[in-house]
């Protein structure tokens, strides 16, 4: 039996595996990724500050530019995924572990490139950013195509996740898995999956969302290759 889904699924895992394992690895620049990642942070929450101040878009917003595309506290995570795989493979439709995946592999692109910036970051001797260093290290760490597939895979997971949303078996069959997973020690997990389709529930036009994202960040991804000063349409993140 052909399992698609399943296998890139497994495919993701390791290699943020992967990258987890590099991340604690001895003479990684663990402070540069940090003060990166917060500096990513406080821009994403500049830029879409107005989807944060409604409440409709606001947990979409919160799972989609913390839990995914900013790469933050990952590793829990992914190792409840790999311990839970041979149950979720027998319970959840192939379709639902292919968007997982696609979760996944959005989260690695992030830090492979997060993580391409640490190291710069030390070997310039930035332990700190404002927005023209961080120009500067993008410009110098990132590929156009592979900043395009970061992006357009954000779009097309936000439409993936309201797809499934509207699945009830989907929906109850995550709830149905929340005290056992609890239970069983991968509770984190669950509530990641349960996390994204909620937010999605809540919101009126999911099109609008998905497509406020998409936009800003492809207009900010074509200004840094520009070699715009202010590629984010502000001076500092606040």
């Amino acid at each position: 039996m052909q399992n698609p889904g399943a296998n890139r699924l497994e495919e993701m895992l390791a290699t943020n595996h992967d990258l987890a394992e590099k991340i604690a690895g001895e003479g990684f620049p663990l402070p540069e990724f940090d003060a990166l990642q917060r500096w990513q942070q406080n821009r994403l929450a500049t830029t879409f500050a107005d989807l944060v101040r409604q409440e409709a878009y606001r947990p979409a917003v919160t799972f989609f530019l913390t839990e995914l595309y900013g790469g933050l506290d990952f590793r829990k995570r992914d190792q409840d995924m790999h311990r839970v795989m041979p149950v979720m493979k027998r319970f959840l439709p192939d379709r639902v572990l292919y968007i997982m995946s696609e979760a996944f592999e959005l989260q690695a692109i992030s830090l492979e490139f997060d993580m391409e910036m640490a190291r710069h970051m030390r070997l310039q001797g930035f332990d700190d950013l404002d927005m023209s260093a961080y120009c500067d290290v993008y410009l110098a760490c990132s590929d156009k195509p592979g900043r395009e597939r970061q992006i357009l895979l954000i779009r097309k997971l936000g439409y993936d996740l309201d797809r499934l949303e509207k699945k009830p078996l989907v929906n109850t069959l995550v709830r149905l898995l929340r005290g056992p997973a609890h239970a069983a020690g991968f509770g984190a997990l669950q509530e990641f999956l349960e996390h994204g389709l909620d937010s999605f529930r809540a919101m009126g036009d999911v099109a609008y969302f998905i497509e406020t994202i998409y936009e800003r960040e492809w207009g900010s991804m074509e200004s840094l290759f520009a070699g715009e000063a202010q590629p984010f349409g502000f001076r500092e993140p606040r």
